[in-house]
């Protein structure tokens, strides 16, 4: 689905000037990985050796989307906090960041990208040895490799949904297909009793409920038909973006333990902010403010920039 929708994009654009037509990539993920290790001992370092390379190839040179597509960016940092001398797995935490190109159909300016998704996984803990092979297998789970096919087929997702309503079902029930295959109570997989981060199993759960509809069409409505407007008709581009926040703002105090709503504004506050500064008045930060409160700070400081 979002291949046929870039190339509709691609074709629309003709009407607004010559561009070239993006050349479809067997690749899914154009991944970075980025290693902190100064928590553990070195010992422990020492075994990690050739942990960001094999991710990367791991990340970079499989499939997770059924059809070919330009490379999503994506960031991923491993913050190693402990090793678990009793199990030999290593404990971490994963900061990802997925990113995908504003649509401009003039091709002026700098190319712009926007998050698509960004989170922090504070609970991550797996075995990692550099003798056995990273192959991937979605019928069978490992602690390791399926935490990395799990994030794979979440970025995949919310990069569908931009692009399309709903488009990334199939990649997210993909996710809750891992987290179903997980047997043991594995951290960061399945618990439940709230906190300011989801498990792996709620953060998809959530995506997938019904409930969230608004939450996804919402999401699709900002970088569809917000911010991919922005070069073609900007008083109808702000329209679309106020509306999408609204909608997931709604979603978020009607189900107020919910997560995915905070994820979305704590990685697009800023942009939201900053968007608005070309809308012509001021006034509108307050409205920002009431649908999302959490970040009034960076609203007031765009509010108050000359």
């Amino acid at each position: 689905m979002q291949s046929q929708l870039k190339c509709c994009l691609a074709l629309l654009s003709l009407f607004f000037g010559s561009v070239t037509l993006l050349q479809a990539q067997q690749q899914d993920l154009n991944v970075e990985v980025i290693v902190d290790m100064q928590q553990i001992p070195p010992d422990a370092q020492n075994k990690l050796v050739n942990f960001r390379q094999k991710v990367q190839d791991y990340l970079n040179k499989n499939k997770y989307h059924d059809e070919k597509i330009p490379p999503i960016k994506v960031q991923m940092q491993f913050s190693f906090t402990g090793l678990n001398l009793s199990t030999s797995n290593y404990e971490a935490k994963l900061f990802i960041a997925s990113q995908r190109e504003v649509y401009n159909p003039f091709k002026t300016g700098q190319q712009r990208f926007s998050t698509a998704f960004r989170f922090l996984d504070e609970r991550c803990e797996f075995y990692f040895n550099d003798n056995l092979p990273f192959i991937k297998n979605d019928y069978r789970f490992d602690p390791f490799l399926s935490l990395l096919d799990y994030y794979a087929y979440v970025i995949v997702g919310f990069d569908e949904d931009s692009y399309y309503p709903k488009g990334g079902t199939r990649f997210f029930q993909k996710a809750l297909d891992i987290c179903n295959k997980v047997t043991s109570n594995a951290k960061g997989w399945t618990e439940t009793g709230g906190g300011s981060k989801p498990s792996r199993m709620q953060l998809i759960q959530e995506l997938l409920d019904v409930r969230f509809d608004n939450y996804r069409n919402g999401y699709f409505e900002y970088m569809w038909m917000g911010l991919d407007s922005l070069a073609i008709n900007k008083p109808n581009a702000f329209r679309n973006i106020l509306a999408a926040i609204d909608k997931i703002s709604t979603v978020k105090k009607k189900e107020v333990k919910a997560y995915t709503p905070d994820i979305f504004f704590d990685s697009k506050a800023t942009e939201i902010a900053e968007i608005f500064l070309d809308y012509g008045d001021r006034s509108i930060y307050g409205r920002l403010i009431s649908m999302d409160p959490a970040h009034q700070a960076i609203y007031d400081e765009y509010r108050n920039r000359r």
